[in-house]
């Protein structure tokens, strides 16, 4: 496995404990998540518009799985 060093965040003054780059998986994962949920929502207000935000959805759900995939593969899961 690579490791990679921490790069400068906000709040550098206090040591992480993940590297940036499974942070960066966990915060892009979480990202997909939310964003399942909100097109989930916007498809059951029944509009016009349902079929393209289930769509979406299903292209989200796609990604975060890709995303868990890789998340567990750099967590030796």
């Amino acid at each position: 496995m690579h490791e990679t060093q921490p790069r400068s965040r906000p709040d550098a003054g206090r040591a992480s404990p993940v590297d940036d780059v499974t942070y960066d998986l966990l915060q892009a994962l979480t990202s997909k998540l939310e964003a399942i949920e909100a097109y989930g929502m916007y498809a059951d207000d029944g509009t016009e518009t349902a079929a393209l935000f289930e769509t979406f959805a299903a292209d989200e759900r796609r990604h975060a799985e890709q995303l868990l995939q890789a998340l567990r593969a750099r967590l030796g899961a």
